[in-house]
């Protein structure tokens, strides 16, 4: 049983009471003297001046009420992966409540609300404030995630396992209070609590293997498996600010509690069963525990001199130190969560597992950076800064590794011949210590002197030196090695409007990132030099052509990046000292094209279409290797992300109380290639169509009513058609001002 689940629903529980509550209040009269229409009573109008009747109300509040449902045919979690709305059901409730007004002479208060049934969606928001007091102000969110608990497709024999559960989901939460001293010559002080949690279940790729796949020999891990999640995090924050002639100092401080639990769970041999497989088969469930028990405090100076309109400094430091204190295990089982020492009938010799995990980390960091504004001159701008980090790490963790045995007579059901069981516990550990020292610069100049022109150049910097000790008991050598790097960026750019209709916008950078390692003792081989070297081109053109009057007004936006990246590096083999050359491991490219053009031949009508094309590709050199020859197509192949979209939207005022809008989008990837015979296909390959309509329509002044409906088609190759779904919504929403 979940003991945070109490907490969470009498949270949520006085989340909509309040709201509810409000809801109620709306019925009366917001202040004396007026009725529900929000017009002066009889009483009222003949103090009210003749000036004071012809001007229009004020309505500072509303609330508005949203109904509808969903039918779906094919794979509802994919459809609420995707849209993020329960699928085959009817949801509804208060989807926006906002209140305000005035208690008194000085106090104030702001209500701010929401709770959708069936979707796990509620919000609250109060806040009271008291002129040259300050506020206290508290608040409630929880909203859900869904997804889809499938595994892989395996084409060759159409291999789909379902998984234990399809529709998988998270809530997500946060409560807090925060309270404002704002009192005149005093300094401002902040004081807040937050409770945020995350409880549920999410889908993993980390999947479990099989060798039902209608090839001899070939196993593919295409099993569904999915992850158990349960954290919570308690954060109290202190901040104080105030001012010392030009000097605007604040101080501040952060204690934080995580509580995290997770568990990863999946399948291994799936399906294999007799009397496909021979007794008593190699079906098997994994379970991997973590629970982290996490405490930070980090505390913060931050000073802010303006010496003159030209010329600013910033300065601060900060420091943070985390431990966390580490469980964990991973076992095999006939069902998920199995007990140590419960009989595995199935257990494979290759069943790593452990039990007792036990460890601790603790991290301190140093951080003190300034930052500089300088406007020499009336068009020139010159912002730089600098950054210095120092951190220490330090880890280290103990368990008992569990390794499978051969079975030995008598040989039962539990105990079957050929079969394994988990041997005794062996202690086994390690640890890690490292510290880094990191520099970091940059420094921005504007110009602006040239009429209709703007241009700006930037440069980035960051080095990075540390030591980083590390041994495990499975490795002969520790790893003692130095390390660093060099990050550097150098970007220009210009914007040029050469006419009140037309601008333009380019920019370029160039990128490098390179790593080292100076390693004294290793072993395995190990990279030991790596660079990423990255180029960007990207222009806008924006462009509002002076078309005749009778066909409205017309305005285009045209984008377009290139990126290109390369990966070089360098290995070296630390069991006989073999350092081997260094060569490109990569080549990413990436192209965008997109044009939004949006018209508006009428007042009351209005045309809009967006398209954009994405190339996105890597080359390595892995493409070329081909470990099954007789499958005739690269065991790794390149990776490719191309896709394009179009979406589509118009909408037409019937009247002054009557609207009506139509969109449309459409997405296409077509980067599918079937290597099954060499490995699991990956490729995106998906189609979707998304339609909808909407009708708003002003019932009164005070109360509007909007019906839409939605279409939605999503077809997935990769799949094997097991993600499909085919979708209708109707949804409605009725706003009442007040």
């Amino acid at each position: 049983m979940n003991c945070r689940a109490p907490f969470r629903a009498s949270a949520a529980g006085f989340a909509i009471g309040v709201v509810c509550a409000a809801v109620w209040a709306t019925t009366y009269p917001a202040r004396g003297g007026v009725n529900a229409d929000g017009m002066a009573t009889a009483d009222e109008k003949s103090a009210t001046t003749t000036t004071a009747e012809a001007e229009p109300t004020e309505y500072n509040n509303s609330i508005e009420f949203a109904f509808g449902g969903v039918t779906v045919e094919g794979d509802e979690a994919q459809f609420e992966q995707n849209h993020r709305i329960p699928a085959d059901q009817v949801f509804g409730g208060i989807e926006n409540l906002h209140l305000e007004g005035s208690m008194g002479k000085d106090v104030q208060f702001q209500l701010d609300g929401h709770a959708i049934f069936d979707t796990n969606d509620y919000g609250l928001r109060l806040q009271l404030t008291k002129a040259k007091l300050g506020y206290i102000q508290f608040g409630y969110d929880e909203f859900r995630t869904w997804y889809d608990g499938n595994g892989g497709f395996f084409p060759p024999n159409g291999q789909f396992f379902p998984p234990p559960d399809s529709e998988l989901h998270i809530d997500r939460g946060d409560v807090w209070v925060e309270l404002g001293l704002r009192v005149p010559d005093w300094p401002e002080i902040t004081v807040r609590y937050s409770h945020e949690f995350r409880d549920g279940q999410k889908d993993s790729t980390i999947w479990g293997d099989t060798t039902l796949t209608g090839i001899t020999g070939a196993t593919r891990k295409i099993a569904p498996a999915f992850r158990n999640i349960d954290e919570t995090r308690d954060t109290f924050t202190f901040d104080a600010t105030n001012s010392f002639g030009k000097t605007d100092v604040l101080l501040g401080m952060r204690y934080e509690h995580d509580d995290n639990d997770y568990s990863l769970n999946m399948i291994r041999g799936a399906g294999q069963l007799p009397p496909l497989v021979a007794p008593p088969g190699q079906l098997r469930f994994f379970t991997q525990h973590q629970r982290d028990d996490v405490d930070l405090f980090s505390g913060h100076a931050i000073a802010e001199t303006r010496f003159s309109d030209s010329f600013w400094l910033t300065t601060a430091y900060s420091y943070t130190t985390m431990t966390n204190d580490l469980t964990g295990s991973r076992l095999p089982g006939t069902t998920f969560d199995a007990a140590f020492g419960e009989p595995v009938p199935t257990l494979n010799r290759f069943d790593h597992s452990f039990i007792n995990l036990a460890g601790t980390a603790q991290v301190d960091e140093h951080i003190i950076n300034a930052n500089l504004y300088w406007a020499p001159a009336k068009d020139i701008t010159v912002v730089g800064g600098f950054r210095y980090t120092h951190e220490d790490r330090d880890s280290d963790s103990v368990f008992l590794a569990v390794e499978p045995t051969a079975n030995v007579p008598p040989f039962t059901a539990t105990n079957p011949e050929g079969g394994f069981h988990l041997g005794t516990p062996e202690p086994a550990g390690g640890a890690r210590a490292s510290d880094y020292d990191r520099f970091a610069q940059n420094i921005e100049l504007r110009l602006t002197a040239l009429s209709d022109w703007l241009f700006y150049a930037r440069g980035e910097w960051e080095e990075e030196w540390g030591h980083v000790d590390e041994f495990h008991t499975d490795e002969e050598v520790p790893l003692n090695k130095d390390t660093d790097s060099l990050y550097q960026k150098y970007t220009i750019g210009a914007n040029w409007y050469p006419l009140m209709r037309l601008n333009f916008s380019g920019q370029y950078y160039h990128k490098k990132v390179s790593y080292g390692d100076d390693i004294t003792t290793a072993s395995f081989p190990r990279l030991i030099n790596q660079d990423w070297n990255t180029d960007d081109v990207n222009a806008r053109i924006t462009f509002r052509p002076k078309i005749p009057v009778t066909l409205g007004s017309l305005a285009l936006v045209t984008r377009y990046d290139f990126v290109r990246t390369s990966i070089d590096g360098q290995w070296e083999v630390f069991s006989d000292g073999t350092l081997l050359n260094e060569q490109q491991t990569g080549v990413i490219k990436r192209h965008v094209i997109s044009e939004s053009v949006n018209w508006s031949p009428l007042a009351r009508f209005y045309l809009q279409a967006d398209f954009s094309y994405i190339w996105d590709g890597t080359d390595t050199p892995a493409s070329s290797i081909i470990l099954v020859p007789t499958a005739d197509i690269p065991t790794v192949l390149n990776a490719e992300n191309d896709y394009y979209t179009i979406a589509a939207s118009t909408g037409y005022i019937i009247d002054n109380k009557t609207d009506i809008r139509a969109n449309y989008s459409y997405y296409r990837a077509n980067d599918y290639v079937n290597n099954s015979l060499a490995g699991v296909p990956y490729g995106a390959g998906a189609r979707e169509h998304i339609a909808s309509a909407t009708l708003t329509r002003l019932l009164t002044k005070q109360v509007r009513l909007q019906l839409s409906y939605t279409f939605y088609d999503y077809t997935d190759e990769t799949s094997g058609g097991h993600n499909n779904y085919r979708a209708h919504s109707i949804f409605s929403r009725l706003q009442f001002r007040f």
